[in-house]
């Protein structure tokens, strides 16, 4: 249950006085005579940061090759051109000028201490304006002054990718040494960013940067992957966070996502949503409407229940009926993939029977349904959905442990699979992840590792950034995206109505064709970074030479 929202919006004071010939403070800005006198004008100006945090947006997944949604996806399949503009740059450097303009009048505030706690929250949102520049465009111009139209920063050329991750990292480290613990915030203001919070950042950002210099051929990979797994090491000791288990191992993962999950012990961090006060959300509608709906490509990845790749698990039933290939597997298929058979809680918050995958017209996509994010109450199946998009959480931070232990080492100790993957595995009742059983099994620790990231992070939006940091995206991206086998199965007999070439496409096997390979490609090393805008070149040539392939 939601215990407390602040405001999202930064309303701007308005003075004004019955003498006209007393000097007026400008009507249409914070003025520096009104304003930042007292510690509570800083918490008010750290409100309106939160709503850069990210909320319930499709498309998610649809970027990358795990989920496909109504219809292409440009960035997903390489047919997206030079913009003119960019949402993501113009949003982000006005974002950066409020931020910058509180770092900069703090400098000036008698009582640091009074406000630390705002000026982290600063810090920790400058770091996510940034990160979020730096993972669609590589270097960009560095700006931590409140520019005017005569600043010649408006000309600077771009900062290295190193310098942009740089900033990050020592913002998100000023952060955490000025905000409070997770323990430390009353109830009151739940919801704000926590000292953890920061800390959960670091691992993310610095796991991205540490990979990506690893597998671009960058610099500074080990630097980043220490801080990496110390930052994610810092919020496992700190014992504020701990996975979400009490609804048991069927149903456990999937509650984290929806109104049961809700300021749970796992979650660090949301995007909180309260009616009338910051809105609504309509995931669950969208989701019924198959605007996000998993991929053949997610659905095999995940393990049988013995620990094995259905490649290789005699437990692996195949895919003859409807129900077949969710047998014996991994829990988190179930909850994340609607199987047919199964009761949900659907429309109207009543109990149904989901009998069969919605195949008609438009609704033509991959034949797999998604489950994860499927409210359960009546306002979310109405479209007015409370529940909280989850920004980080401590699953997340057990991923970036493991994988950045490995990336440094080049190994991971079993002790520390304890530490992190095997928790996952022990929400859900699956084997643990040892040395012994990939070494037995033939298996490659690191694809294991990626597995894991990939299944506990289905359809949350990591994907396509894994796929770039990894350089993993010229293989996975150009191949063809593909759902159900129809051809040869239950499923020719439950729709006898479709008929494959006409209604959808399938390939030799039998298996749907939402994209064919030749309708997507991915050219590297251009699409490893987007174009920087037009418009912005324009007004600023000194950001030349563009990314390489979109000159």
């Amino acid at each position: 249950m939601k215990k407390y929202i602040f405001p999202l919006i930064f309303l701007l004071l308005i003075f004004s006085s019955c003498n006209k010939d007393l000097d007026l403070f400008p009507k249409d800005q914070v003025s520096d005579g009104s304003f930042w006198k007292t510690p509570r004008d800083f918490e008010l100006a750290a409100n309106a940061f939160y709503g850069g945090l990210p909320g319930f947006a499709y498309p998610r997944d649809t970027e990358a090759e795990t989920t496909f949604g109504q219809g292409p996806n440009e960035l997903s399949n390489g047919t997206y051109l030079i913009p003119d503009e960019s949402g993501r740059w113009n949003n982000t450097y006005s974002a950066l000028r409020g931020i910058n303009y509180l770092l900069q009048q703090s400098e000036s505030y008698e009582n640091a201490d009074e406000i630390k706690r705002w000026v982290g929250e600063a810090y920790f949102f400058r770091s996510w304006q940034y990160f979020g520049l730096l993972q669609q465009f590589g270097g960009v111009p560095i700006v931590t002054t409140v520019l005017d139209m005569d600043s010649e920063e408006l000309n600077a050329p771009r900062d290295s990718r190193e310098a942009v991750a740089d900033l990050i990292i020592a913002d998100l480290q000023k952060a955490i040494d000025r905000l409070p613990k997770q323990s430390d915030i009353p109830a009151n203001e739940l919801g704000r960013i926590s000292k953890e919070a920061a800390q959960a950042f670091l691992s993310r950002v610095a796991l991205f940067e540490g990979t990506h210099a690893k597998f671009h051929g960058g610099t500074k990979a080990s630097e980043r992957l220490t801080i990496a797994v110390q930052a994610a090491k810092a919020v496992i000791d700190g014992a504020q966070f701990s996975l979400l288990t009490s609804f048991g191992k069927g149903e456990s993962y999937r509650k984290l996502f929806i109104e049961a999950g809700e300021d749970c012990s796992e979650i660090i961090l949301s995007r909180r949503y309260v009616k009338d006060i910051n809105g609504t959300h309509n995931a669950t509608r969208w989701l019924e409407q198959n605007i996000m709906n998993p991929t053949k490509s997610l659905v095999d990845d995940y393990l049988c229940v013995d620990g094995l790749p259905i490649s290789q698990s005699s437990l692996f039933k195949g895919y003859a009926t409807m129900a077949s290939e969710f047998e014996d597997r991994d829990p988190r298929l179930m909850q994340t993939v609607l199987k047919p058979g199964v009761s949900f809680i659907g429309g109207g918050a009543a109990e149904v029977i989901y009998e069969k995958p919605r195949m008609e017209g438009a609704l033509t996509r991959t034949g797999y349904t998604n489950y994860k994010f499927l409210g359960e109450l009546e306002k979310s199946w109405a479209g007015n959905a409370e529940y909280d998009n989850i920004v980080f959480r401590f699953g997340e931070v057990l991923l970036n442990y493991a994988e950045a232990k490995y990336e440094l080492d080049g190994s991971i100790s079993d002790a520390d699979l304890d530490l992190s993957i095997n928790k996952l595995r022990d929400r859900v009742g699956m084997p643990h992840l040892t040395n012994a059983f990939v070494t037995a099994n033939d298996l490659n620790m690191q694809t294991e590792l990626r597995r894991e990231r990939k299944i506990e992070l289905a359809c949350e939006g990591f994907r396509f950034h894994d796929l770039m940091r990894w350089k993993t995206a010229e293989t996975e991206m150009p191949k063809a995206v593909r759902g159900i086998k129809f051809v040869g199965t239950e499923y020719e007999t439950v729709f006898p109505e479709l008929t494959p070439g006409v209604h959808f496409n399938v390939d030799a096997d039998g298996f749907i064709v939402a994209e064919p390979a030749s309708a997507r490609t991915f050219e590297a090393p251009k699409h490893y970074l987007r174009s920087l805008p037009k418009k912005q070149m324009k007004l600023n040539p000194n950001l030349k030479p563009n990314n390489p392939g979109w000159e």
